[in-house]
C-alpha cells in the first residue's frame, strides 16, 4: 500500500485527529439530491481542485452544478507519496502551493519549492525553494504577496513575502524556538497577522512592513486552528478548544481585530465539537462545520453576525460536514462529508458542493481530493 501524507496533512488540519489515523484507502459516498438548483453553471462558480496521484496531482475546474465535467488545467509532479499543500483560498484566479519536487527525499522536513498557478491562463512560476510543505502559503488579500514559511537548517523560522510582480523576498518575521509560528492572513490595512504557538497556548500577532511584532490578542490556552479572515480583513475566525460537559472540544471563535476582543459563539449543539468555519462572500456570516448527534446527521451551519439568526445547509446523509470554501457568488460551499461519529472517528470521506437551495453533489474522483478554491469568474480557462 502506497501511504500518503497529503491525506495525513488534510486530516490533521481540518479536524485535529488522533494519531491512529489510519492513511489506506476510503470509499466516496454520494450525497442525497433535494430541492431544487436552477441556476445551473451560474457566474463565479467554477470549482477548482487537484486529484492526488502517487507521484503527480491533477488539477481541474468543474462547474459547481455538475462537477463531473471537469477541465485538467494542470500536472503537477511530486516526490512520490507526497502531494501539494495549497494556500486555504484562491485569490482572483491565482493558486499558492507548496510541493516536495520530484526526486526529493520524501521527507515532511525536506525544503519545499512554492509555486504559483495561474488558472485563466495555466501559467506557473516557482517563486521560492526553500518553503516548509507543512505550513500552507497565504495571499495578501489583493494578491499582490504570498507569504511562506522558511525553517533553515539551525531551526530558526522566518515568514517570507514574496512580490508577486518583482518577485522581490522581504523576511516579515524571524523565530527561534520549540514551537512555531505560521501565518495567518492580512488585515484590512495591510499588517501580517501570524499565530504564535507556546506553552502558555496560542497567540496572535501583527506584524508592518519594517515594523516590530505586535501582540494583537490570545487565542487560547490550548492550539487555536482553523484560521480564516473575513473578506474586508476586519474580523478572524477561528476554533479552539474548551471542556464542555466532561470533554474536551473546539468551539466557534469570532474576534474583531479592530479592538481585539474575541469572543465565543453560540451556535448549534451547545456541547458538541466544531469544524472550519469559512466566511460568506459578503463577509456578513460565518460557516461552521458541527459534530453529529450519535445515530444522526449534522448540517453545516451559517450565522448571521447581524442578527445572530443561524441556517442550515443541505444535511449529510449521514454524520457531518467540514466547511471548504464558498463560491464567490455565494450560492456554493464546498466541504468534506465524513460518516464517521467524531473527529476522533470521522470514518470514510468524500468531497461535495452544496448549494443554497438544498442540492449536495459529489465531486467524484479515485483517490483524494484537494481543495483549491473557486474562481473568480464561471470560465474555466
Amino acid at each position: 500500500m502506497t501511504m500518503r501524507p497529503r491525506r495525513s496533512l488534510a486530516v490533521l488540519f481540518l479536524l485535529s485527529l488522533a494519531a491512529a489515523v489510519v492513511l489506506g484507502g476510503f470509499v466516496l459516498l454520494r450525497g442525497s439530491p433535494a430541492g431544487s438548483d436552477p441556476a445551473g453553471v451560474a457566474e463565479g462558480s467554477t470549482l477548482v481542485f487537484a486529484e492526488f496521484g502517487a507521484a503527480a496531482d491533477l488539477i481541474y475546474t468543474a462547474p459547481a452544478a455538475d462537477p463531473a465535467r471537469r477541465t485538467l488545467v494542470a500536472t503537477v509532479e511530486h516526490a512520490e507519496g507526497w502531494g501539494i499543500n495549497p494556500a486555504p483560498a484562491m485569490v482572483r484566479n491565482l493558486v499558492a502551493y507548496t510541493v516536495l519536487p520530484a526526486g526529493s527525499p520524501g521527507r515532511r522536513d525536506a525544503p519545499a519549492e512554492l509555486w504559483l498557478l495561474d488558472v485563466g491562463t495555466r501559467d506557473r512560476t516557482r517563486l521560492a525553494r526553500d518553503a516548509d510543505l507543512l505550513v500552507a502559503p497565504i495571499f495578501d488579500r489583493d494578491g499582490d504577496y504570498v507569504v511562506y514559511r522558511s525553517t533553515d537548517a539551525l531551526g530558526e523560522q522566518q515568514l517570507v513575502r514574496v512580490d508577486l510582480d518583482t518577485r522581490a523576498r522581504r523576511v516579515q518575521h524571524s523565530y527561534t524556538g520549540p514551537f512555531g509560528v505560521f501565518p495567518v492572513g492580512f488585515t484590512n490595512d495591510g499588517a501580517l497577522l501570524f499565530a504564535r504557538l507556546w506553552t502558555g497556548g496560542t497567540d496572535v500577532y501583527l506584524v508592518r512592513d519594517g515594523g516590530e511584532p505586535e501582540l494583537r490578542f490570545h487565542a487560547s490556552d490550548e492550539i487555536a486552528r482553523d484560521w480564516r479572515l473575513s473578506p474586508d480583513g476586519r474580523s478572524l475566525s477561528y476554533v479552539a478548544p474548551q471542556r464542555l460537559a466532561e470533554r474536551v472540544v473546539h468551539r466557534l471563535h469570532i474576534v474583531d481585530l479592530d479592538d481585539g476582543s474575541a469572543r465565543s459563539v453560540a451556535i448549534g449543539s451547545a456541547t458538541g465539537e466544531q469544524f472550519a468555519p469559512v466566511w460568506t462572500p459578503a463577509g456578513d456570516a460565518v460557516t461552521v462545520g458541527q459534530e453529529a448527534y450519535p445515530g444522526a446527521s449534522a448540517a453545516a451551519l451559517t450565522l448571521s453576525l447581524a442578527d445572530g439568526d443561524t441556517r442550515p445547509l443541505a444535511a449529510p446523509e449521514r454524520r457531518f460536514d467540514v466547511p471548504l470554501g464558498w463560491s464567490a457568488n455565494g450560492r456554493y460551499l464546498a466541504a468534506r462529508s465524513f460518516d464517521g461519529v467524531s473527529s476522533f472517528e470521522p470514518g470514510r470521506e468524500s468531497v461535495v458542493v452544496i448549494s443554497v437551495e438544498g442540492v449536495r453533489r459529489l465531486v467524484g474522483v479515485e483517490t483524494e481530493l484537494i481543495f483549491l478554491g473557486w474562481l473568480v469568474s464561471g470560465a474555466s480557462g
